[in-house]
């Protein structure tokens, strides 16, 4: 078997700087509360538990201490909030998702109707509304809800920084005919779609991909589709342990992924457990190559 891994694996930048700012508030010692999971990587999450952040659901569970504005985003009413109440703020932000929301608020301001493309329920786009919400806001996740939009005259167009870059060309396409004025901007995360494009290069080069990452992340989600769309045997998994290495035996080019919350670590031990498959059980040779 031949195991295939790109270059590019672990952090994104706007996750290792999250990371970075809680483990400096971590130095500084004190009650350290998360507004949600700072990313979504359950081992990551739960690594950060140990070491002392406490992830609350609501401003109202933190009495005193530091709230971390976790790299998704939130409502800039809630920062606001937490600082009117005496709480120190660290906003880890990703600088991407900021342009999302800043250019969503610009908008607004210039009269425009914004459309975020991306998923309602994620707190990014909770975070992209709210820094919208004086003005009129629609979001929608596919072509087909372009239809239900009124006519209007001028529009803007914000992206959610996971959504698939296909899927944001095919919406615009469609809302053109909704106005009379489109300004779109492209806020895909850009080593977002550098890493999609690895990895619909290495998918067609193997007969099976794992992807690592958290359940509950957007882009890992993402291509776990993408990997299933070219027709290749995908196996999602969150965790060294989730690997199941009877179902790959006999599959002789297999390739590994992570998304951008999954750490390197990770993905280095499902290597590393492949490659003792061959010398705890003789049953064959894995070499590594990279893309």
């Amino acid at each position: 078997m031949k195991v295939f891994v790109p270059e590019e694996i672990g952090f994104c930048f706007g996750v290792r700087r999250a990371l970075q700012l809680v483990e400096d508030e971590l130095r500084k010692g004190g009650r350290i509360y998360s507004l949600g999971d700072l990313i979504h990587n359950p081992q990551v999450v739960e690594e950060l538990r140990r070491k002392g952040i406490k992830t609350v659901g609501e401003l109202s569970q933190i009495r005193e201490g530091t709230v971390i504005i976790r790299s998704h985003g939130v409502n800039p009413s809630l920062i606001e909030e937490a600082r009117e109440r005496g709480l120190k703020v660290v906003d880890t932000t990703c600088p991407y998702v900021l342009k999302a929301q800043r250019t969503a608020n610009l908008l607004v301001q210039n009269s425009y109707a914004v459309v975020v493309v991306g998923l309602r329920e994620h707190p990014e786009v909770q975070g992209i509304i709210g820094n919208a919400q004086s003005g009129k806001i629609y979001v929608i996740k596919n072509s087909q809800e372009v239809e239900k939009l009124p006519f209007m005259k001028k529009v803007g167009v914000v992206v959610q920084t996971t959504e698939t870059l296909d899927n944001f060309e095919d919406i615009v396409k469609n809302l053109i005919k909704k106005t009379e004025e489109c300004r779109v901007f492209n806020t895909i995360c850009k080593v977002i779609m550098r890493r999609r494009a690895l990895v619909r290069e290495l998918a067609r080069k193997v007969e099976a991909m794992v992807v690592v990452g958290g359940r509950n992340s957007a882009n890992t989600r993402q291509l776990v589709e993408m990997c299933r769309s070219i027709g290749v045997d995908t196996y999602f998994i969150e965790r060294k342990e989730d690997l199941k290495l009877k179902e790959l035996k006999g599959i002789e080019r297999i390739g590994i992924i992570g998304g951008t919350s999954t750490p390197e670590q990770t993905i280095k031990e499902i290597r590393d457990e492949l490659l003792s498959l061959d010398q705890s059980h003789n049953s064959f040779k894995i070499n590594i190559h990279h893309s």
